[in-house]
């Protein structure tokens, strides 16, 4: 049988598209054009690249290809690098593409992890999370501090995410609280419009705020009383997604640092993953912070204990391959 005759980079030479794509960009289009080209599914990426020792999202990869967000970050550049190689690209030919990085807040760089972080800093969505905010005008932004939350995410026989079941205990920074804000980021795949929010021990459910761009869903925890400043509350709730797309990560935002949070993953005996890992990054695209590999016990969980966890992200990821 006769080969196909290649470009000294790897790419067939009779493949216009990418080639072209590669000279024109921008460099969402070349980089799902080169995904396309070679047929290789995001998660199948991701593996790659985290056997080279670089861990991404399969999410991130997916905002990186549709344009909804650019890599910016030193660590999100050697990804693109190890993609350039991965997808058989000439060096350089993706990075050159990319322009200039954006400014970043110094909100986030705030001195003593006192100030609170912006939501948008930490939970980089694709869509316009600020706006969301600002019209929902929680008075809870930033005058909660959490003590302690314990989850448990249970992921199903379809590697969807099934449930999410959380206990969360709170100061308030200042008196007049009465409410907290849970912020919810679905799944690429998923339908916003289905996700439900319940309400569960000592409070109940304000406003509600769905976004289909940004993917999120916005609600409100109204407790029974305003709080007094260090006066605390204890609540829970859950969040069940009824979606079918596999989930491959849990994570939490934390505005401000946390004295303690427990996460366990309950996986479905039928679909066990190989790899789970505990990771903290400063948002949800990363890089890591730390990183510890996590085993499952004979009940299918993995459970993590951290103390003195944030500001920023902290959560849990996995793969079956």
């Amino acid at each position: 049988m006769a080969s196909r005759q290649k470009s000294a980079a790897g790419i067939p030479a009779d493949n216009g598209a990418v080639l072209a794509a590669l000279r024109t960009g921008p460099f969402e289009v070349a980089l799902r054009t080169a995904i396309e080209a070679r047929g290789l599914p995001l998660e199948r990426l991701r593996s790659h690249l985290a056997t080279n020792g670089l861990r991404i999202a399969v999410t991130t990869l997916s905002y990186w290809q549709r344009g909804l967000r650019r890599p910016e970050r030193p660590a999100s550049l050697e990804v693109v690098t190890a993609l350039e190689s991965i997808l058989g690209l000439p060096a350089h030919s993706l990075t050159v593409l990319l322009g200039p990085p954006r400014p970043r807040g110094a909100a986030v760089r705030a001195p003593g992890g006192q100030h609170p972080y912006p939501y948008p800093e930490m939970m980089r969505t694709p869509g316009d999370l600020t706006g969301l905010l600002a019209e929902l005008n929680s008075p809870a932004a930033g005058k909660l501090q959490v003590v302690t939350e314990h989850t448990t995410a249970t992921i199903g026989p379809r590697r969807e995410l099934a449930l999410v079941s959380s206990m969360v205990a709170v100061r308030a920074r200042q008196d007049g609280v009465d409410r907290a804000l849970l912020i919810y980021d679905c799944d690429e795949g998923t339908d916003e419009s289905a996700v439900e929010v319940l309400a569960g021990d000592s409070c109940r459910l304000g406003r509600v705020r769905r976004d289909r761009l940004a993917r999120v869903v916005l609600a409100e925890l109204l407790f029974d009383r305003s709080l007094h400043r260090c006066e605390t509350q204890v609540f829970s709730f859950e969040i069940r997604p009824h979606s079918e797309v596999p989930c491959h990560r849990h994570i939490t935002a934390f505005r401000l640092p946390a004295d303690q949070y427990v996460l366990r993953v309950r996986f479905d005996p039928v679909e066990l993953p190989v790899h789970c890992q505990w990771f903290t990054a400063r948002d949800s695209e990363g890089p890591d912070d730390s990183t510890v590999d996590l085993t499952l016990d004979s009940h299918h969980l993995a459970h993590v204990v951290a103390t003195g966890i944030g500001p920023g992200v902290a959560g849990m990821r996995w793969s079956w391959v």
